[in-house]
């Protein structure tokens, strides 16, 4: 898991799971890694039964890090 894990609210379907955050397309450069293209929250549901939770992958991305939290930590208001 990652170092950011604490500024991530946690998943709003099982409150648990697994959350990591990815750095997509970085390349080598010879002598260092470039800049990643975008950064990714990704998160896997705790697996149980009932149709309430997703059974695949929710990813938010953003063009970087803090970016991609601030998608992943948007929550809607409850609709009644």
């Amino acid at each position: 898991m990652s170092e950011s894990l604490e500024e991530l609210l946690p998943c709003p379907f099982c409150g648990a799971g697994e959350t990591h955050i990815v750095e997509n397309g970085k390349r080598w450069l010879g002598m260092e890694w470039s800049e990643p293209i975008s950064v990714s929250v990704r998160h896997w549901c705790t697996e149980s039964p009932g149709p309430t939770k997703p059974n695949r992958m929710i990813e938010r991305i953003g063009r970087d890090r803090q970016r991609a939290i601030e998608q992943w930590n948007m929550r809607c208001g409850v609709i009644k």
